[in-house]
């Protein structure tokens, strides 16, 4: 009995500290010159839905940016900001028939058309910071398992805001 109860707790702790687990992955330009990167702007790409949601995600980056320099310039900025993310599981349907793709046992034409559906799970937000001048992606971050619709908007602002800091911790980068 002890032995499954350590068991089942081992278990629990495995899956709590899984549940968890933030994974983040910061890539860049090498040949960018982000010295000269002072001004960002806001590019939507309609991912955030919630227009509440919406200001409260992009005063906390104002709040992060600035902390790196960057200040916000809707008119003429250096950089536009682009957040492309969903907080919801979207639901993908894939449908395939014998009869089309020719194989199979029996009369193709007899052959049941077979649907796939599938969830596209929730968690990935990707935050890209693009030179206005050249139109091209100049710094890329992204973090997967981050924040769950199913919580209140202040618990889902501070999970931002830590997500967020990992993301810049090393912005500008390096050699810069």
């Amino acid at each position: 009995m002890k032995r499954i109860l350590a068991a089942l707790a081992l278990v629990s702790a495995l899956a709590c500290s899984a549940a968890s687990t933030l994974q983040t992955n910061v890539g860049h330009d090498q040949k960018a010159d982000f010295a000269r990167y002072k001004t960002w702007s806001w590019k939507d790409d309609g991912s955030i839905r919630d227009a509440v949601w919406k200001r409260r995600v992009q005063a906390v980056l104002e709040d992060e940016l600035a902390k790196h320099g960057l200040t916000r310039s809707e008119p003429n900025a250096d950089l536009w900001l682009a957040v492309h993310w969903r907080l919801t599981t979207e639901q993908h349907v894939s449908s395939y028939s014998p009869a089309v793709w020719g194989y199979g046992y029996g009369p193709y034409w007899a052959a049941p058309a077979m649907t796939t559906v599938y969830e596209i799970p929730a968690g990935t937000m990707i935050v890209d910071l693009v030179d206005v001048g050249k139109k091209e992606i100049v710094w890329r971050g992204t973090a997967s398992q981050e924040i769950q619709s199913n919580k209140e908007n202040a618990e889902r602002e501070d999970r931002l805001r830590e997500i967020l800091a990992r993301l810049f911790a090393g912005y500008p980068p390096p050699g810069s």
